[in-house]
C-alpha cells in the first residue's frame, strides 16, 4: 500500500498515520474526484477484530455531524476490511499547537473543545463509542473549525469519562483559563456532568461571559477616552 497504487479502486497517495492494526492512508476517489481517506485493518475480513471495526464504521456511516468527520462507506474488499472516510480539511491539531508554542488563546480553546464536545455527544446519542480525544485525531481549519476523526474509536485506553477525556484535552491547548473555565475542568474530573452536552453547554456559558466582560471592557476605554478628549477640549 505504497503511494500510487491502488485498493478497492482508490489511488493512494500516501501514509496518514498506523496505529494499531490500522493503517490510516490519504487517497483519491477517482468516481467522486475527491480526496478520501481509508482506515484499512490487518487481518482477515471474518474475524472477531475486523467485524467489530466494521459494525462500529457503519454506526459511525449514520452520525452526521458538521464537528465530525464522515464515514462514506465500510466494507471488505479484496481481502482486506476497508472503511472509507472524509478527507480532514486544514491542520492537524498536535501540529497547530506546536506552532501556537504549545498554548492556544483561552478563546480558541474553548470554542474547540466545545466543538468536539458537540461531536461527542452526537455520537454517544447514536450509541456508537467515541474516539480516543487527542490531539492527532482532530484537525482545524482556518476558520477556526474542528473536525474529530471517529473511526479511531478502537485505538487508546478507556477514559473515566467523554467529559474528563474533553476536560482534559482543554488543559493541554491553552495555559491561559479564565477561572470560569477551570471550575468546569474541575467538575469534569469529578464526574459532575452526565453528559458532554452538559459540559458543552458549561464551555458555551464561559465563552458568553467571556465576550460580555471583552465588551464591558471596550465600551469602558471608550467612555474614557471619550471623557478625555471632552477635557481636552474644554481646556484649549
Amino acid at each position: 500500500m505504497h503511494p500510487g497504487s491502488e485498493l478497492a479502486g482508490y489511488r493512494i497517495d500516501g501514509v496518514e498515520r498506523e496505529h494499531g492494526d490500522t493503517a490510516v492512508l490519504r487517497a483519491h476517489d477517482p468516481r467522486a474526484g475527491r480526496a478520501v481517506v481509508l482506515h484499512v485493518v490487518a487481518g482477515a475480513p471474518g474475524t472477531p477484530a475486523t467485524a467489530r471495526f466494521l459494525e462500529r464504521a457503519q454506526r459511525l456511516a449514520a452520525v452526521a455531524h458538521p464537528h465530525l468527520l464522515d464515514v462514506y462507506q465500510a466494507r471488505a474488499v479484496d481481502g482486506r476490511t476497508v472503511a472509507v472516510a472524509e478527507a480532514p480539511i486544514g491542520r492537524r491539531l498536535d501540529a497547530l499547537l506546536e506552532e501556537c508554542g504549545g498554548s492556544l488563546g483561552a478563546a480558541s480553546a474553548l470554542r474547540i473543545t466545545r466543538q468536539l464536545a458537540s461531536a461527542v455527544d452526537a455520537l454517544e446519542e447514536a450509541g456508537a463509542e467515541p474516539p480516543p480525544l487527542a490531539l492527532d485525531r482532530v484537525w482545524v481549519d482556518e476558520h477556526g473549525h474542528a473536525s474529530l476523526d471517529g473511526l479511531d474509536a478502537h485505538a487508546g485506553p478507556p477514559v473515566p469519562s467523554s467529559a474528563a477525556s474533553l476536560a482534559h484535552l482543554l488543559t493541554l491547548l491553552t495555559r491561559r483559563l479564565p477561572p470560569s473555565a477551570v471550575t468546569v475542568v474541575e467538575r469534569a474530573r469529578d464526574g459532575a456532568y452526565l453528559s458532554t452536552g452538559q459540559l458543552e453547554d458549561e464551555l458555551r456559558r464561559v465563552q458568553a461571559g467571556g465576550l460580555r466582560r471583552r465588551r464591558a471592557v471596550a465600551i469602558a476605554v471608550l467612555a474614557l477616552a471619550t471623557v478625555v478628549l471632552i477635557a481636552i477640549v474644554a481646556t484649549a
